[in-house]
């Protein structure tokens, strides 16, 4: 199987892959997208071999914990962070009222995804997604993405070639893939477009609708580096233990300082993304409802890190 490179002009596809592509139109059409939409969008859809090659070359990490986190959560992020917030403070306060979602975790979040919308992708997501599907290491996950997709161009009024992400689909400045849109992006400045691309107030009412939807705690930490006085039963690491701040006081779990547990009745899993020898953390609810903004213990812990650092830097400037 041949892919066209971008250089290309011309791209022959096979008969099977014609009939594949029909296919896959048809899928759409039947799931509510116009067909001049579907046909704008795909009529010349071939498989990019960059996304292929991506998708496929995904390295699994042999970086440590401390040195992600001290990748991600930089000095010059970290001050970027606290310099939007205290520019948006009052658009940030209103979501806050709204969702209960604090300012510090929505421009985390912001910053780690985007790097605060400076970093959005530059592939054309129609494209990628058809790709993907057409490669079909994940088809029925990213054929679902695909049709949000088109019916974010449809109801936008956009054309594929301005609907533009990272190589596996996620949009914008919140980094958010398409049935993530329809599902959570929220329209902040009230202007009855939801831009999560160039609207700053929809970014940010977005991120925090979602982490709404998915069960923040109002008031809760995500979490705190703590330090093992004794050692703690490997058995009882990981978030499939979750039990009272005072049953891990009384098993030698101390602040990151040195200092006791605060004495609130609330319950905490003791994990330690790097395995032993690494840094530990107790974390509480908050902390599972980033990860499933996304799956990983590193992202989770730089998330509330990056907030963590953000707020107290905020706090210096009052």
């Amino acid at each position: 199987m041949s892919h066209k490179n971008a250089a290309a002009s011309t791209y022959i596809m096979s008969s099977s892959e014609a009939a594949w592509l029909e296919e896959l139109k048809q899928y759409a059409i039947n799931r509510g997208v116009s067909p001049r939409v579907v046909e704008e969008a795909l009529g010349d859809f071939y498989p990019t071999q960059s996304v292929i090659d991506l998708d496929r070359k995904q390295p699994e990490s042999t970086i440590t914990l401390e040195t992600y986190v001290n990748n991600v959560v930089s000095q010059a992020r970290i001050k970027k962070g606290t310099e939007l917030l205290v520019k948006h403070v009052k658009t940030l306060r209103n979501i806050e009222q709204k969702t209960g979602v604090p300012p510090q975790i929505v421009v985390a979040l912001w910053g780690i995804e985007s790097n605060f919308g400076s970093n959005t992708g530059r592939f054309e997501v129609i494209n990628s997604l058809a790709t993907l599907v057409y490669e079909g290491r994940r088809a029925d996950f990213f054929r679902n993405e695909l049709v949000n997709a088109l019916k974010i161009l449809e109801q936008n009024n956009m054309r594929a070639s301005e609907l533009r992400g990272s190589w596996a689909g996620a949009m914008g400045q919140c980094q958010f893939m398409p049935s993530t849109y329809m599902n959570y992006a929220m329209d902040g400045d009230g202007d009855g477009i939801i831009d999560i691309w160039n609207s700053v107030d929809d970014v940010l009412a977005s991120i925090a609708n979602y982490i709404k939807a998915e069960g923040w705690a109002e008031g809760e930490k995500w979490g705190r580096k703590v330090v093992l006085t004794q050692p703690v039963h490997p058995d009882l690491i990981g978030l499939q233990i979750v039990l009272p701040l005072t049953e891990w006081a009384a098993m030698g779990v101390r602040t990151e300082t040195g200092a006791h547990l605060p004495r609130f009745d609330m319950k905490a899993s003791l994990i330690r993304p790097s395995g032993e020898g690494g840094d530990s953390f107790l974390v509480y609810n908050n902390f599972n409802v980033i990860r499933r903004w996304n799956r990983s213990n590193f992202f989770a812990v730089s998330v509330g890190t990056l907030s963590d650092r953000i707020y107290e830097m905020t706090l210096r400037k009052k």
